[in-house]
């Protein structure tokens, strides 16, 4: 029991944020005042910050305690960390759900610039670091503000094709044959173009927007034409057995459309899930659909949950932006 304690604490370790490296700071964004934390690493001066721009839902800073592993390793690799908020959760005004894609790039790029503020980070190198929905916002946003890198991780490019795709893995989890499947996605397809059109997503709320408001503003939204303008350097990594994004469209994608001077190291990593944990493990749509025991296993594997060498290469890009995999 002894032995068994001890290694259930020394997993737990790696999922605690360091209190006494912690740094709140605020920033405004139109009429709303955000809320964030900035973790700094020790000892090390003017380090690299990764700015963490959610994915979908209400999230609050640290995504609901899943950014904990990740942003507590790169700290330890002398890498600073900041995540805020989304408007309206915990302690940031507005409402995330009135939000454009649009919104949400003007949103980051204000928070870059707040860190920017920061004392300890007046010299350091800035990027952003997002996951799904972000593939719609870092590359906005990294033309708003100057950023010295970009990751994103389970970018998504087109939101029709994203929910049709989401749709039919879904299905086939569920036990569908192939071609219920495609039958199913041509009636979604049919559905959404007939309920989202140009003129539908611009209308504005009734009152206070729901989330049937945000798909709606949102649901014509396509990364090509900001990918083609990137400049910053960019690290892609999508996990091969996503099964929310079409890591095959994303990676294509990335690869034809950055503009040919861009630095970049685009990956699909083998065997790893949407938010590059191990897809033999952890390979669901949705984290809630996780079973209790399977909790369990993340807590006990630790960083071991990740996909072989995901974190290096994260810490990697964001320090030197070194690509020792094949793009």
């Amino acid at each position: 029991m002894v032995m068994l304690g001890g290694l259930i604490y020394s997993r737990l370790a790696f999922f605690e944020l360091p209190q006494n490296q912690q740094h709140t700071i605020h920033f405004r964004h139109h009429s709303d005042v955000l809320e964030g934390t900035l973790l700094l690493p020790e000892g090390t001066s003017s380090p690299p910050v990764a700015i963490l721009v959610h994915g979908d839902g209400a999230q609050d800073r640290w995504s609901n305690g899943g950014y904990a592993l990740l942003s507590q390793f790169l700290v330890s690799k002398g890498i600073a960390v900041f995540s805020w908020d989304k408007p309206g959760i915990q302690a940031s005004q507005g409402n995330w759900l009135a939000q454009r894609m649009s919104d949400r790039a003007a949103e980051a790029a204000e928070a870059a610039r707040a860190v920017k503020m920061h004392p300890a980070l007046a010299k350091s190198r800035i990027g952003f670091l997002g996951f799904s929905q972000a593939g719609w916002v870092i590359p906005q946003a990294s033309q708003l503000v100057h950023t010295d890198f970009i990751i994103l991780i389970g970018a998504a490019i087109n939101w029709r094709k994203q929910g049709i795709y989401y749709t039919g893995q879904r299905l086939k989890a569920e036990g569908w044959s192939d071609s219920a499947i495609t039958h199913a996605q041509q009636d979604e397809a049919l559905k959404f173009d007939t309920t989202f059109t140009t003129k539908s997503s611009a209308l504005p709320c009734q009152s206070i927007c729901t989330r049937d408001d945000f798909e709606r503003i949102n649901a014509l939204s396509d990364a090509k034409v900001d990918i083609m303008q990137v400049q910053s350097p960019t690290l892609l990594l999508m996990g091969a057995d996503d099964l929310n994004v079409n890591a095959v469209e994303s990676v294509a994608t990335w690869q034809n459309m950055l503009p040919a001077q861009t630095p970049r190291c685009i990956y699909q990593v083998p065997h790893a899930t949407h938010g590059l944990l191990k897809s033999e493990w952890f390979n669901y749509q949705l984290i809630a659909e996780w079973p209790i025991w399977k909790q369990g296993v993340y807590l006990m594997m630790a960083r071991s949950a990740y996909a072989p060498s995901t974190l290096d290469q994260l810490a990697d890009w964001i320090l030197k932006q070194k690509c020792d995999i094949k793009t």
